[in-house]
């Protein structure tokens, strides 16, 4: 068999690609790998793989590009999603395929389809909650539709005073939170503990729940643990939403606040710890707010009890007044009868003084100045004294 020329076989190959492929263009679904992306110039090139599921060993590698006229997909993708075009992703992409002499087989890539990256992130954190409400009901379970945890029903302290924060160290979610707390209007104090750690990529989750076990061992009575990250891709998020963080925050003994700054999705974290916000610097802003309105309802508590006092405080003054008044009536009448009695008793009294009755006409007849008053005492020949009203005589009873 005599040999042919490279750029025959390549023509060759070129006529056979274009007339399979030519001016056609399929959905093909396949992992990015490689990623040399170029914003300045507007153009992308890219490895794209498939793996087999169970050993990750590669089944297929075909290159891949997106030219300037298609590269304003990437950033449709990344707003839709908010997943950052990066490698590593399962993407459902509209190819053209050619076939060149010179550069050989290469994939440009037309569009990307966000609804099956959204629906793949889905599937996969619905995976993991239902994995959670299976094999540990105790900690985590639904009741109408919501995912109910033994974290969120912890009783909330009524005052979130000493915290514990767990951040990546000097990070933007790090600054923001800890200047929103120092800043805040009504100038309460407030006592963080600082558990530093990575909170994105590889292994970020064993960090994060490694703080947490630092944080239960403490023996520490912290009000609250504050999990604050910055925003980012989805991607980024990915530690949030693994089952060892769903597993740990759900049923973690200290209610813990998380202020994961993604806009667009709720991790696993969001929804099974105590309370979720969407940006560290809002996790702040609860905690002040929830510390206000502690103080605000002590205040409505202080009106109300002077207000209750100064009611009470009236009313006895009005009962006492009433009931001065009554005990001067009550005194006055009192009084004036005993003045009355006084009165007549004087009255009688004076009738009944000796002298006035003298002064009338009688006598007392005494004996050693004692009056006698029956006939039977007296003897014969006995001395008496007779009591006028204007002296005394001495007389001898003869009969």
């Amino acid at each position: 068999m005599s040999p042919i020329r490279l750029s025959d076989l390549a023509f060759t190959l070129e006529a056979v690609v274009d007339e399979a492929f030519g001016q056609k263009a399929v959905w093909v679904v396949a992992e990015t790998s490689d990623i040399k992306n170029y914003p300045d110039r507007g153009y992308c090139f890219l490895t794209l793989v498939e793996r087999e599921s169970a050993g990750r060993e590669t089944l297929a590698k075909l290159d891949a590009c997106i030219w300037r006229r298609n590269y304003h997909t990437i950033g449709a993708f990344e707003q839709a999603t908010g997943v950052a075009f990066a490698r590593n992703i399962q993407l459902l992409l509209l190819v053209s395929v050619s076939f060149s002499p010179v550069y050989g087989l290469r994939l440009e890539i037309l569009k990307i389809d966000p609804s099956y990256t959204l629906g793949n992130l889905e599937r996969e954190r619905q995976a993991v909650l239902d994995s959670l409400v299976q094999n540990h009901p105790e900690l985590i379970w639904v009741e109408a539709g919501q995912y109910i945890t033994a974290n969120q029903l912890l009783p909330r302290p009524a005052v979130m005073q000493k915290l514990a924060l767990i951040a990546a160290p000097h990070s933007d979610g790090w600054r923001d939170f800890r200047h929103e707390l120092a800043q805040n209007q009504f100038g309460y104090d407030f006592v963080v503990d600082e558990y530093l750690t990575q909170v994105q990529g590889q292994g970020a989750e064993r960090a994060i729940c490694g703080q947490l076990e630092r944080i239960r061992t403490s023996g520490i009575a912290y009000d609250a643990v504050v999990i604050v990250r910055g925003g980012g891709s989805q991607l980024d998020f990915g530690s949030f939403d693994t089952y060892m963080m769903g597993e740990t925050v759900a049923g973690f003994s200290i209610p813990i606040l998380a202020g994961i700054g993604h806009e667009r999705n709720v991790s696993i974290t969001d929804l099974l710890c105590h309370q979720s916000v969407k940006t560290p610097t809002k996790a702040a802003a609860f905690l002040i707010e929830h510390n206000r309105q502690f103080e605000a309802t002590c205040l409505q508590l202080h009106e109300r009890l002077r207000i209750v006092a100064r009611e009470a405080m009236q009313t006895a003054r009005e009962n006492l007044d009433r009931e001065t008044e009554r005990l001067r009536f009550v005194g006055h009448t009192y009084f004036r009868e005993r003045h009355t009695d006084l009165t007549e008793k004087t009255v009688t009294i004076r009738h009944l003084d000796p002298a006035r009755v003298l002064r009338r006409g009688y006598a007392l007849l005494l004996r050693d100045g004692r009056i006698l008053t029956q006939t039977a005492t007296i003897q014969l020949n006995e001395t008496l004294q007779v009591q006028m009203h204007d002296g005394s005589i001495t007389v001898v009873v003869s009969q």
